[in-house]
């Protein structure tokens, strides 16, 4: 290697690094309640280290969970702490596993109708988390035994029609609230009214905002709206904005349905809506100018959520979000003041529909990139804004590691490294240029890593963990040794 080419290489790699290793919870899906999916504390992994990643154990759930699980650092079980993961199933089952060695220590189970994507959230206190269920409730459980906790709201009802009516995207937590967003099931069968409902940790207090006859502020059933569907399933669900000036607000996208804000209707298919943190109040609205032409084609805008970009200090416009869809084209919009019907900043046409969650991470520089997972790409975006305080999404790398059959799962972000499943293996990317640093499936030492739809790793304290649709939780560290956890 030529001396100017490893002093770049320094360089794009100091861009990426992280602040001095410590302990740290992933308690949501995408690792924060804005779903970056960027693990600004990870330092174990390095771009020169992992490559060691070796696979430490596979632990058969006995059901398939297609979606992510999410981990806490310290839990006390019996006498010691342990590091925990938990993760739902499709058929409701919720598991709790020990993170060092992959042993379920315990599982709840709940009843009900089809299935759920969704995944579980920790709460604040970390001696709970909040999972999903079938029966179009979300329950509270004692995080070190599974065992249930009621009172102040719990088990919460998230929706009068579970039949019809979907818990498919993960849990959030944020604002003293829990989040949770409703769908309908695979072939949209009504009654469903895509909605969002907040539940108040503090009093068990349910608001709730309904995507159509958004006037309405409770769960609706069958007779509850003329107008149906506009779910909102996208795997970031209910996003919240990560800067302090915005209050914390919630954004969310919904799927196909009437469309008739711009008339003064209170309907909101195919948008962004952006809502005060107790979801009472609908403070911005976004919607492509062709929503008649998504919502007839099936060609949901809410395919993926809404991911919030750091506030750019020079740009016009210095708070702004991208939003994909299935019509593969990725939207640049203002959030300060989403702009209602169009007045887009920016459209990036993409190689296929947008299912899965953008990753956003910031470099030493404050600049923003933005990493898409597709069924055989991935690509990276970075934001320039030029002299005038323009902002522009440029496109910097693309590499094809790898394709599953699924639509493409949400790569995550720790330390300059990008990490995505794909069928049969989870690689690692170089964020910075795209270079392929490590695939799981090079090393035959442990058992099969098995194909994906909506799962995707999780990256924290040096493990890499991720589930597959054979109905496996593998985990990897570095090297053939196990890293012990904290344990007291």
């Amino acid at each position: 290697m030529s001396k100017s080419i490893a002093v770049a290489c320094a360089v794009l790699y100091l861009l990426f690094a992280t602040s001095p290793a410590r302990a740290v919870d992933w308690p949501v899906f995408g690792f924060d309640s804005a779903r970056s999916s960027f693990d600004t504390a990870e330092t174990t992994l390095t771009v020169s280290n992992v490559h060691r990643l070796r696979e430490q154990w596979q632990t058969s759930l006995g059901a398939t969970a297609d979606s992510t699980p999410i981990f806490i650092e310290r839990v006390r079980v019996g006498r010691s702490r342990r590091a925990m993961l938990y993760q739902t199933a499709l058929n409701g089952e919720t598991f709790g596993i020990d993170a060092a060695t992959g042993k379920i220590i315990w599982h709840f189970t709940t009843h009900g109708f089809n299935y759920t994507h969704s995944t579980p959230a920790e709460d604040p206190s970390g001696k709970a988390i909040y999972a999903p269920g079938l029966d179009g409730m979300v329950h509270k459980l004692n995080a070190s035994n599974g065992h249930e906790i009621h009172g102040k709201g719990f088990p919460a009802r998230i929706t009068r029609i579970p039949g019809t009516e979907a818990h498919e995207s993960p849990l959030n937590v944020a604002n003293g609230y829990l989040y949770a967003t409703i769908s309908g099931y695979d072939g949209d069968g009504t009654p469903y009214d895509g909605h969002v409902a907040a539940i108040n940790l503090s009093t068990g207090k349910r608001t709730v905002f309904n995507s159509l006859c958004s006037e309405k502020h409770r769960l609706l059933t069958g007779g509850g709206c003329v107008q149906q569907r506009s779910g909102i399933w996208a795997r970031g669900g209910a996003v919240v904005d990560p800067d302090s000036s915005m209050n914390g607000r919630v954004y969310a996208s919904t799927g196909n349905g009437d469309f008739d804000a711009n008339s003064g209707g209170t309907d909101y298919g195919d948008s962004v809506v952006s809502l005060s943190a107790d979801l009472l109040t609908l403070l911005g609205s976004y919607t492509p100018t062709n929503y008649k032409q998504l919502q007839q084609g099936d060609v949901d805008l809410g395919s993926t959520s809404p991911a919030m970009l750091p506030a750019q200090s020079q740009s016009q416009t210095p708070l702004m979000l991208v939003q994909g869809g299935k019509d593969a084209i990725l939207k640049l919009v203002n959030r300060a003041a989403l702009p209602g019907v169009g007045n887009e900043l920016q459209l990036v046409d993409l190689p296929q529909g947008l299912f899965s969650s953008p990753a956003v991470a910031s470099d030493a520089s404050g600049n923003a990139w933005i990493y898409l997972g597709f069924s055989y790409v991935v690509i990276a975006y970075k934001l320039k804004t030029n002299g005038s305080g323009q902002s522009q999404l440029v496109q910097i790398w693309q590499a094809s590691p790898a394709q599953t059959n699924g639509e493409g799962t949400s790569p995550v972000v720790a330390n300059g490294i990008v990490f995505v499943a794909y069928d049969g293996a989870i690689v690692a990317l170089n964020a910075a240029n795209g270079n392929l640093l490590w695939n799981s499936s090079a090393y035959g030492t442990g058992k099969a890593f098995g194909p994906v739809h909506w799962q995707s790793p999780i990256v924290v304290d040096g493990w890499v963990y991720c589930s597959d649709l054979n109905g496996n939780l593998t985990a990897f560290a570095l090297g053939s040794q196990r890293s012990p956890f904290f344990r007291r």
